[in-house]
């Protein structure tokens, strides 16, 4: 599916169960995020991590609203428990669904996203791996004057933080070297079109979730 599509389904969806209470219609979120991500083929782990990763706050809100808020509703205790398992699967569908990459293209070329932003965020995305190698580097180097710095270390943090603004500025000279400014027309090596079909998704999808809302209201 096309990742602007997607991404536009699935913060449409995030946001509509925001605003209801209805249990039926978080579990059938969750159900069809788990059967998109049984097609992508995600890795065992994916499920277990989103499964214990909201596990803490999906029992510490259902605790809070069950026995300390002043309504004490089992119904919108299990709503809000649900809705965050919802919002998790969620950005697992997203996620195997399509690649950084291919979403940030998908932006520029169907959202029509400026080109600068798109090529730094990528390059953002991109320095990932060399930050982490930069991070071990600098502790490295304190251990051998006999210095420990941990992830919350000041010392470290103000290097790394140096690192990347340096980055930045190269990155920034390298993309104005080649050409991309504002607005300015540019040809692409992949053309990422739109298919008839998600459209038809889309559509269904909304038009589905309206039915489980509100026939579960009446």
């Amino acid at each position: 599916m096309n990742p602007t599509i997607l991404l536009c389904l699935v913060l449409f969806v995030g946001v509509e169960i925001s605003f209801t209470s209805v249990i039926w219609a978080n579990v059938i979120i969750i159900s069809i995020s788990i059967l998109v991500m049984l097609w992508h083929r995600a890795p065992l782990l994916s499920y277990l991590r989103l499964l214990l990763v909201p596990l803490i706050p999906a029992v510490g809100i259902w605790f809070s609203i069950r026995y300390f808020s002043t309504a004490q509703s089992a119904h919108f205790a299990w709503v809000m428990a649900t809705r965050i398992y919802a919002y998790a699967f969620l950005g697992g569908l997203f996620t195997f669904s399509t690649t950084t990459e291919k979403t940030l293209a998908s932006l520029e070329q169907n959202a029509h996203i400026p080109t600068t932003f798109v090529y730094g965020m990528l390059g953002a995305f991109n320095f990932v791996p060399k930050i982490r190698s930069e991070v071990k580097i600098i502790r490295a180097s304190a251990q051998m004057r006999g210095i420990n710095l941990h992830f919350w270390s000041p010392q470290l943090l103000f290097k790394s933080i140096v690192a990347a603004l340096n980055w930045s500025e190269n990155l920034a000279e390298a993309m104005t070297s080649h050409g991309f400014t504002e607005n300015a027309p540019r040809t692409h090596q992949t053309i990422i079109r739109i298919p008839w079909w998600n459209y038809v998704v889309t559509v269904v999808s909304v038009v589905g979730l309206q039915f489980i809302l509100f026939s579960s209201l009446n």
